[in-house]
């Protein structure tokens, strides 16, 4: 569990690193808020009670990622990569199918850094901010869905859902349903279709910010705009509460990218994640 001064420390130097490169950081805020206690996931670099590099690891099922951060003035130190020594010589990767570095696109900094440690390009994710223009969401249509709020009875819905559309294995999804430090700052609700439980949606609220997460409609009910009509209720909630609306997409998901467009939100920034080969490097060692 992270102390309130670290998180507080990991916001400015993220706010600074931001700033200075013109780029969004993926850090995970509700995960790094909700840190199991005793967990080991994230490394610091301090240095005269500055916090100077940051690095964080976040677990999804068997996969994991791992983003972080090093201030602009101390950068070309080794200070990022001694923190990643620190985690390759521990058993943190061991049995994980995915090791990805996110890292942004307009990150120059980032990209030399995973190309020296020979990872390779896995997948291009855009982030998306709903726009101005609101028309393509349909105000005022009949609604073909209803929300209501996940109860612990649709957790193997959840998890097959998961499994389906993310890769993430379904007792992995069980798990984290059942853990007592699940995130407290996500709304999560289940998709109901002519009284069938047709997919899931997130949103998870920092600050003046919304961001939707996990949405998934079931394969077999798809193209009845059942998508559409979810988006739109909890789109027009949010921007309610004043919110700005955001989420993130594999660029290679076509319909779901269509979709999105469709609806009014507009292209802020592209993510990259590049897939670190732990066998191999240990290895080379």
């Amino acid at each position: 569990m992270l102390k309130l001064h670290q998180l507080s420390d990991i916001s400015e130097l993220q706010a600074i690193c931001e700033k200075q490169d013109h780029i969004m950081l993926k850090l995970n805020w509700d995960m790094l808020k909700n840190r199991a206690p005793g967990s080991l996931e994230d490394f610091f670099d301090y240095e005269d009670g500055e916090l100077r590099s940051f690095l964080a690891l976040y677990r999804f099922g068997a996969n994991v990622e791992i983003c972080g951060m090093t201030h602009p003035d101390y950068r070309h130190q080794g200070r990022f990569s001694k923190l990643w020594k620190q985690v390759t010589d521990s058993n943190l990767l061991e049995n994980k199918q995915k090791i990805l570095f996110n890292i942004p696109h307009s990150s120059k900094d980032g990209q030399q850094w995973a190309s020296s440690r020979h990872a390779g390009l896995h997948s291009v994710e855009y982030t998306l901010k709903l726009g101005d223009d609101m028309s393509g969401l349909g105000i005022g249509s009949t609604e073909l869905v209803s929300l209501r709020p996940f109860t612990q009875d649709d957790a193997e819905l959840w998890a097959r859902l998961d499994a389906e559309a993310f890769d993430i294995s379904e007792f992995s999804t069980l798990a984290a349903l059942s853990s007592p430090h699940r995130s407290l700052s996500r709304v999560m609700h289940i998709i109901e279709y002519q009284g069938l439980a047709a997919g899931k949606i997130e949103v998870d609220r920092q600050g003046e910010h919304s961001w939707i997460y996990g949405f998934v409609v079931d394969p077999a009910l798809r193209g009845h705009g059942i998508g559409r009509s979810a988006l739109r209720q909890v789109t027009l909630d949010e921007k309610a509460k004043g919110k700005h609306v955001w989420l993130d997409v594999v660029a290679d998901n076509a319909r779901a990218l269509h979709l999105y467009e469709s609806c009014g939100f507009v292209h802020e920034d592209v993510q990259d994640y590049y897939e670190y080969v732990y066998a191999a490097a240990k290895t080379n060692r």
